[in-house]
């Protein structure tokens, strides 16, 4: 070999091993990752080149117990990756009336009950599936089953009120009876342990509409008199008798100290107050100014003038209105 040719040999040679490393660092460089650990409280940082979990976690130094678990952010390891650490701790499950207690490192209650081959299905738990496992949790499971049925049901009329002007205030008429329309209803029994827990309904079917019922109301509140027009506050039908001025004890005053004529009225002051300015067709004007042990209630007694008249009124029923 001349020794140009050996010159080129090791030019050669050390272009290739140059080239070796420069592939080496590379390959390092780009099949390293940087990862987070997430661990008893701590976030570590590491750099590896490991892709097992398991391995990444050991060369962090965190050492996984037997019922210890771990979960990545995302599907397979890459960079930027978090692995969450989950310790075991104990919880009690009660299922089909017996309680047991278990040391886990599921994340959630789900993947507990999952792993206890409980059913998510046919089953539910309190706290819910997807609730987070804390140390001494109580998880209670129920078995679920459903019914559906059917059943018809009353559909309650509407009652419309309309203003009436032309009536006094407190008179209604009804104008359109109201009538009970029916529905068939279907509906979702739902059961835990075999007793009832709920009802949903799923749908609902009218058979007969309700009929709306039309109501007028009075809404008038004043009244002529022949003192002129009277505004009033609200209409009473009372029971009406009529006393003179020297029954009771004969002195013609009444229990506010005036002196029993015509116009002063006897009544209940639970049910109009003394002092309340009144108008009663056929009688006229009248003041609430007396009371008397047998005006209770709803009944209302008359001060006219002769015995005459008092015997020729008797009891009747009579409109009363209260005015302001």
């Amino acid at each position: 070999m001349s020794k140009k040719e050996r010159f080129l040999y090791k030019k050669n040679s050390f272009i290739s091993v140059l080239l070796l490393v420069v592939l080496l660092t590379t390959g390092f460089i780009y099949g390293q990752k940087d990862v987070q650990i997430d661990a008893d409280g701590k976030m570590i940082k590491v750099s590896t080149l490991r892709s097992d979990p398991s391995q990444i976690l050991k060369q962090a130094g965190v050492i996984l117990g037997p019922n210890d678990e771990y979960r990545l952010s995302t599907q397979t390891l890459e960079k930027n990756t978090t692995i969450f650490v989950y310790r075991a701790v104990p919880v009690t499950v009660t299922y089909k009336g017996t309680s047991t207690s278990y040391m886990t490192g599921k994340p959630t209650v789900g993947e507990l009950l999952a792993e206890l081959g409980i059913a998510a299905d046919t089953t539910k738990s309190v706290p819910q599936v997807d609730s987070k496992i804390t140390e001494n949790l109580e998880i209670n499971v129920v078995d679920v089953t459903e019914k559906i049925i059917e059943r018809e049901e009353q559909i309650s009329y509407e009652v419309i009120r309309q203003p009436d002007p032309t009536m006094e205030t407190g008179n209604e008429e009804v104008i359109t009876e109201g009538e009970n329309g029916e529905k068939l209803v279907t509906v979702k029994i739902e059961y835990h342990d075999g007793q009832q827990a709920s009802e949903t309904v799923t749908n609902e079917k009218i058979i007969k509409p309700a009929k709306s019922e039309i109501v007028k109301v009075g809404t008038r509140d004043t009244i002529d008199t022949s003192r002129g027009t009277m505004r009033f506050r609200k209409v009473a039908h009372m029971e009406a008798t009529a006393y003179l001025p020297t029954d009771g004890n004969g002195a013609g005053i009444t229990a506010t100290g005036m002196a029993a004529r015509r116009g002063i009225v006897a009544v209940d002051p639970k049910v109009i107050p003394l002092g309340t300015r009144l108008y009663i067709p056929g009688y006229g004007m009248a003041l609430a100014a007396d009371t008397g042990g047998a005006i209770q209630g709803n009944i209302i007694d008359l001060c006219v003038e002769d015995y005459g008249e008092a015997m020729q009124f008797g009891r009747r029923t009579v409109k009363v209105y209260i005015l302001d």
